[in-house]
């Protein structure tokens, strides 16, 4: 064998060497990376799983990537959307933390909001339309074109837009049909006690007339009053 033939040949091995190197080193850094992936989502999803969310923690996790390459894509993709689910999340718990939502048929109100109850019913009517809002927004959320949209314009091939769908569809979308049902239902529950409130107001209102607190008690002056506000009471018992 010619001199330089040997030469070309060891080229050739080196160089299929490096590249074996390379290879093994790219797929190792990739396996290293889906695991950092795979811990910090899941360390994620564990703060979602939990209600009252913890939003102190979430705000430090959400908008940090600890991956790199198509997996910080794929994680920033995950957060974006995750974090969109968390204002929600923060406008239901300001909304549910309401005290005048939560005691507008407490004595106390209603001796100090009573006999027209102004603020109460203002602010009963806002939480209605603050309410439409976020079920448009939870609505439109636990989608599956709302969730890859949040991928829709990053360079992602199909092993990496999988991972994304894993984490944000699950396993079938079902699975996000049914927790959509679900987190709806709640919130037209929601609904449905805030406009009972709402009537057991406007009917103190229409009869202001023909009640008063004695003894800290709603006391009516006639038997109907009586049976018509516990019925509209009795929906509100239900609900809870």
């Amino acid at each position: 064998m010619k001199k330089k033939t040997k030469i070309i040949l060891l080229i050739i091995a080196i160089l299929v060497i490096a590249l074996i190197a390379i290879i093994a080193f790219k797929v190792t850094s990739d396996l290293k990376q889906e695991e950092i992936l795979e811990k910090e989502l899941d360390s994620l999803y564990d703060l979602l799983d939990n209600y009252p969310l913890d939003y102190e923690s979430l705000n430090k996790q959400l908008p940090t990537t600890v991956t790199t390459g198509d997996y910080a894509k794929v994680e920033k993709a995950v957060k974006d959307y995750s974090k969109d689910f968390v204002n929600y999340m923060k406008q239901l718990d300001a909304l549910v933390n309401n005290e005048t939502i939560i005691y507008a048929l407490n004595i106390e109100n209603i001796k100090e909001d009573g006999p027209n109850f102004t603020n109460t019913k203002n602010i009963l009517s806002e939480s209605k339309t603050t309410l439409d809002t976020i079920l448009t927004n939870f609505s439109n959320c636990l989608t599956e074109e709302t969730a890859l949209s949040y991928i829709k314009d990053i360079e992602l091939d199909e092993y990496y837009t999988n991972i994304y769908k894993q984490y944000t569809l699950g396993d079938n979308l079902s699975e996000m049909e049914s927790t959509r049902d679900e987190i709806l239902k709640s919130l037209n529950d929601l609904k449905s006690l805030i406009e009972n409130e709402e009537e057991a107001i406007n009917f103190l209102v229409a009869n202001k007339g023909s009640w008063e607190i004695e003894n800290d008690q709603l006391v009516f002056y006639s038997d109907s009053l009586i049976n018509q506000y516990n019925d509209i009471i009795s929906k509100i018992k239900e609900a809870e």
